[in-house]
């Protein structure tokens, strides 16, 4: 009686076996899903990581005080930004956030095309329009020398910067569409290296 109940059983137990050996697969299965997801949810699906980088800059812009014009600073946090000389430059270019004193040193259709930073010296080269359209903000010495001291003061801000060497289309003279890269703006001209210049700087509130 006992071995014919054992052999009437196994089909049952076999089946049950199988069953819970399913319910464990499809579990452990469920456990591991959830977090695949979530670390492709942290790194994109391209792997590349989704928290977004900030860099913080000080940029120097034209205020007019009674008569005279000078730089002022701003600060300015760029969310989604890495390269913290790129930033500087390309915010320069885009000029200040309305609703301040401030007004734009540089043409904003300038592009960088280059830029580097290597010994003190940070090189940038950019393209055309900062001669060509150089009437956007006003040709005339002072605005020359303003717009030259605030790349300067800007990139000096940095603290592996000491000076500015300036290119445009890759050289610092030579004629580009019929203007001189040297006589930058036809004032001051484009020296070799662009200083720090404190003396430009408004001290007001």
């Amino acid at each position: 009686m006992y071995r014919r109940t054992v052999r009437a059983n196994a089909p049952l137990i076999a089946l049950l076996s199988l069953l819970l050996l399913s319910g464990l697969y499809a579990w452990g299965c469920s456990r591991v899903e959830p977090a695949v997801q979530q670390e492709e949810e942290e790194t994109g699906k391209d792997g590349s990581e989704t928290k977004d980088d900030r860099v913080t800059v000080t940029l120097y812009f034209r205020r007019s005080v009674d008569t005279k014009d000078l730089l002022s600073p701003m600060q300015t946090t760029v969310i989604g930004a890495s390269d913290p000389y790129l930033t500087a430059m390309e915010q320069l270019i885009k000029g200040p956030a309305e609703g301040t004193q401030l007004y734009p040193v540089l043409p904003d259709t300038v592009r960088v095309l280059d830029i580097d930073v290597a010994d003190g010296v940070c090189t940038v080269n950019v393209s055309k329009e900062i001669l060509t359209d150089a009437n956007q903000v006003g040709v005339s010495a002072s605005g020359e020398g303003l717009a030259l001291a605030a790349i300067a003061n800007t990139f000096t801000e940095f603290e592996d910067v000491d000076k500015v060497a300036l290119f445009v289309e890759g050289v610092q003279s030579g004629m580009i569409e019929g203007r001189f890269v040297e006589d930058f703006w036809g004032h001051m001209g484009l020296p070799e290296f662009l200083e720090r210049n404190e003396e430009i700087i408004y001290q007001g509130p």
